[in-house]
């Protein structure tokens, strides 16, 4: 292992993560001391934390230089698995920095924001302090499951209320949190939805590595798919299509409600076109009450979903290349599941944030159910609604959608709809084969054939996901939470979706886990996010022998 190589990239790669961190730390200056309402009166300050980490940042990258001065100035397959997990590794911990230098949250609360941000989870520990009303001294929250009698889950919030003298409105949970903070919710999201490794592929001439392999390791799906035959300027080009997507969902939804802030319109748009689901309020998007935003962010979580190879054939109008089963099965699932959840819907006890209805009316679970359903797939885990209240069925449907996921480079999470169609393929041809065992057929997935190899890989990949979701659910269990919320929590964290239900509910904070249970998750988040194979790797000693 050519251990001052990696040391000399990942230096390199560090001093424009600094680059990074002043997007952050220029919002937090110009909320705190430029904006005509100067916020630093009224919620805690964060761009000191935000200057104190780029300054962490830097000095950590020029050790790493310094470690790696005398490298080869090459890497192979090896180097470049490593490589690709401790960037991700390395990212994590310096972007939970200012959660932690902030006082917003603790170190291991940190981690998991910044992992679960990175990863496009939406997890959260950021939730309310709870007081006494006659004492005033802070009390503990209590978690119930209804479908596990006698069970609670203890915690202590993490936020302090904040109270806005000019109104006297009291500001909780998230929306007691600096904006800087926000925004870097946000940002992280944004900045690990396309891919953290791929978006400094755009600068390879100044890290001095190959990419095609890093590249192939950090994009989602079995087909690793470039639109050019540069690896450079296919990162380029997937990031200028996942910009200029941006712009136009905030856009739309400025024009759309005229209610929205502009800070509020970007937040939105970097959670939601990287399907990570973090919000500025504690009832998420239900807080706009405002049926237009929800289609637009509706809309966005599904060209989120798409492969953004696609974007690109559009554009030089090959409108042929779209024509891929995978894409018409991924529109299959955002129909039927849609339509599935608002059936069980209608008519059943409203549970809507955003408008008093006693029950569902057919137009009201429409919007309802195609927003969660959409919002499960695309492994988003925005909500309008405390689903945890739905009927059961609609639940079990949800729940399914996490597991399916999106498309093959796209910034959703879940297996994915193209290892689906492989999987058919496969069993549909080992099935034929034992009737047919003379016939010779080719299993050709968007133009290209799919060795014998890449099957195998998928049918691990499953094998893989089924093995990490019965570990955690058992570990989990072990730490003392009940099978079902556990259930929810694996199919939450191993697909990057962020939502689950019971005791890990849309109202709910999971902040009652222990500190183990903390980094347990943040890791299957992060296994999730690299599709268990290059983490997997790394527990293997032949990896790291020479020869």
């Amino acid at each position: 292992m050519q251990f001052s190589d990696i040391f000399r990239i990942l230096g390199n790669y560090l001093l424009y993560f600094a680059l990074i961190l002043c997007f952050p730390l220029g919002v937090s200056i110009y909320f705190e001391y430029v904006t005509p309402i100067a916020l630093k009166d009224l919620l805690p300050p964060s761009s000191l934390a935000f200057f104190e980490t780029l300054l962490l940042c830097i000095a950590i990258a020029l050790l790493f230089r310094f470690l790696g001065r005398k490298a080869k100035k090459s890497i192979y397959r090896r180097e470049s698995i490593a490589l690709v997990v401790i960037i991700w590794l390395s990212t994590t911990t310096i972007s939970a920095f200012p959660f932690y230098l902030s006082h917003t949250l603790s170190p291991i609360d940190s981690f998991f924001e910044a992992m679960s941000g990175l990863t496009t989870t939406g997890a959260t520990m950021i939730s309310a302090k709870a007081y006494d009303p006659l004492s005033r001294e802070e009390i503990p929250l209590i978690v119930t499951d209804p479908n596990v009698p006698g069970k609670e889950y203890s915690y202590y919030g993490t936020i302090s209320p904040v109270i806005n003298p000019k109104d006297n409105t009291t500001l909780t949970g998230v929306e007691a949190v600096s904006r800087g903070i926000l925004f870097w919710r946000s940002f992280l999201q944004w900045l690990g939805g396309m891919g953290i490794v791929v978006l400094f592929l755009t600068v390879l001439p100044a890290l001095g590595i190959g990419g095609k392999f890093l590249y192939q390791t950090e994009m989602s799906g079995p087909v690793k798919e470039s639109i050019t035959p540069r690896i450079k300027e296919t990162a380029s080009r997937l990031w200028k299509i996942y910009v200029g997507l941006t712009i136009i969902e905030i856009i739309l939804l400025m024009w759309t409600n005229e209610n929205l802030p502009f800070f509020e319109a970007v937040c939105i748009s970097l959670s939601n076109l990287s399907t990570g689901g973090f919000s500025l309020h504690s009832e998420s998007i239900a807080s706009y009450h405002n049926a237009a935003t929800e289609w637009i962010v509706i809309f966005f979580m599904i060209l989120g979903s798409i492969n953004f190879a696609f974007y690109f054939y559009i554009l030089r109008l090959k409108f042929y290349k779209i024509y891929a089963p995978e894409f018409f099965l991924f529109l299959f699932f955002i129909l039927l599941g849609s339509s599935v959840v608002s059936f069980f819907l209608v008519g059943t006890p409203s549970a809507q944030l955003d408008f008093p209805l006693s029950v569902y009316t057919v137009p009201e679970a429409i919007r309802a159910g195609t927003f969660q359903a959409i919002s499960a797939q695309t492994s988003t885990g925005f909500f309008t609604a405390n689903y945890d209240n739905w009927p059961f069925p609609a639940q079990m449907f949800m729940l399914i959608l996490m597991f399916i996921g999106g498309m093959s480079g796209a910034t959703s999470g879940g297996i994915k709809t193209s290892r689906f169609y492989i999987l058919y393929k496969i069993l549909t041809h080992r099935i034929e084969s034992l009737f047919r065992p003379e016939s010779v057929r080719k299993l050709i997935v968007r133009g290209a054939e799919i060795s014998s190899k890449a099957s195998t890989m998928v049918l691990g990949f499953f094998c893989l996901i089924g093995f990490f979701c019965i570990l955690g659910i058992v570990l989990m269990v072990l730490e003392g939470v009940d099978p079902e919320t556990s259930l929810c929590l694996m199919a939450s964290l191993l697909n990057n979706v962020g939502m689950a239900f019971r005791a890990a509910g849309p109202l709910d904070s999971i902040n009652y886990l222990s500190p183990v249970s903390k980094l347990l998750a943040a890791f299957w988040m992060l296994l999730g996010r690299l599709e268990y194979y290059t983490i997997v790797l790394l527990f293997f000693p032949a990896f790291w022998r020479d020869k």
